[in-house]
């Protein structure tokens, strides 16, 4: 049962790894379509020596992470559905505006045209009237509200007045249309207001889902390289090194845990004062393994009063590193431990603010940046 678990959870985890690695061509990454997941994972685990529940509990991290990001995923679907509506919304008044508005301009421009002419031409040529003004002159007053030139615009020389007009149209009757149109345009432009306060609401909580998924996102990516950090150290603990390729060089990351202080001078949170960090520290969770970063013999396993508890590995040839401010000791003094092999825990022993690992190399005897080293 924990094998045919193991392999579903390894199948998941490889989907994972697949979908999120950078396109490659296709010669150099074998399609996964192509292959037979299970027989593989099947073959795979029988070679790998998985001596404790820490790869299966990432496993299942990695699955968990997957689910949640779907479902964040669907939110920000939902929201960006109501968004998608209420721009709809607001687009039909913006429309329904436009076309009113359009006929109230259309017909007023109706009237003008029938109630405007250009002057009649003019014998007198010394009176300077401009005959026959452009017609542009009328389109403007009645669309752009440009007035500048409607000295040129007369009065018909035969006014409609209101005998002219039937009884029927005399009879209006109720409230002006133009004042209904207008008060309903008021309405909608309220409307609209009200329609973009809520929009940008549902914006901004649109942000926030955006955010939450790019949490989730750099979460998963985490576990997916604390995995792949896990299965180095597996598989370096199968091999037999001769003790002349023992090399700084072919060392492996001693955690999977993000690195965030590195060699130099800082400001220590305890002492309060400047002091040189001769190390990497990688700040991972209380518990986490820590493996041998090469084969070698245990020098020190004890505790320190500034590193806690401690633990450093001689790997020969002045080539030696140290853990430090770990929660459990995994191995003894002058024990023989392979490189990948699970030494310790991650703690926060000795002067520590918090859980991590505090890792630190030497080289012909001589302490050196670990980042130089280090396969990143």
């Amino acid at each position: 049962m924990k094998h045919r678990l193991l392999s579903t959870l390894l199948a998941t985890a490889a989907c994972v790894l697949i979908s999120t690695a950078p396109m490659a061509a296709q010669d150099d990454v074998p399609l996964i379509a192509d292959m037979d997941i299970e027989a593989l994972l099947e073959q795979e685990l029988n070679t790998l020596n998985v001596d404790d529940f820490y790869l299966l509990d990432h496993l299942i991290d990695i699955n968990s992470k997957v689910k949640e990001q779907q479902g964040r995923m669907d939110a920000v679907r939902d929201e960006a559905t109501r968004i998608f509506e209420s721009f709809g919304e607001i687009e039909t008044q913006i429309l329904l505006d436009r076309q009113q508005s359009d006929t109230v301009l259309d017909k007023a421009f109706e009237q003008v045209v029938r109630t405007y002419v250009a002057p009649k031409e003019s014998n007198n040529e010394e009176a300077g009237l401009i005959v026959n003004p452009p017609k542009d002159v009328l389109l403007g007053a009645a669309t752009r509200g440009d007035l500048a030139d409607a000295e040129l615009i007369a009065p018909a020389s035969i006014p409609r007045t209101l005998d002219s007009w039937s009884t029927d149209q005399q009879d209006l009757g109720g409230p002006s249309i133009l004042v209904l149109l207008l008060e309903e345009m008021e309405r909608n432009q309220a409307n609209q207001a009200s329609l973009r306060e809520t929009l940008r609401d549902e914006l901004l909580a649109l942000g926030a889902q955006l955010e939450n998924i790019e949490e989730s996102e750099a979460e998963l990516e985490t576990a997916i390289r604390e995995l792949r950090a896990e299965l180095v150290a597996i598989n370096a603990r199968e091999i037999e090194w001769d003790a002349e390729n023992i090399t700084p060089e072919t060392i492996i990351l001693p955690s999977s845990a993000p690195i965030t202080s590195g060699w130099g001078r800082r400001w220590h949170p305890i002492l309060r004062k400047m002091r040189m960090h001769y190390g990497t520290d990688f700040d991972g969770e209380r518990g986490s393994p820590v493996w041998a970063a090469h084969q070698g013999v245990v020098e020190t396993a004890t505790y320190m009063k500034d590193f806690g508890r401690v633990v450093v590995l001689n790997h020969g040839n002045g080539f030696s590193t140290l853990y430090a401010h770990l929660n459990k000791i995994h191995v003894k003094y002058g024990e023989t431990v392979r490189q990948g092999q699970r030494i310790g825990d991650i703690g926060s022993s000795g002067l520590s603010t918090g859980p991590h690992l505090h890792f630190e190399i030497r080289v012909d005897h001589v302490l050196r940046n670990p980042r130089k080293y280090l396969p990143y």
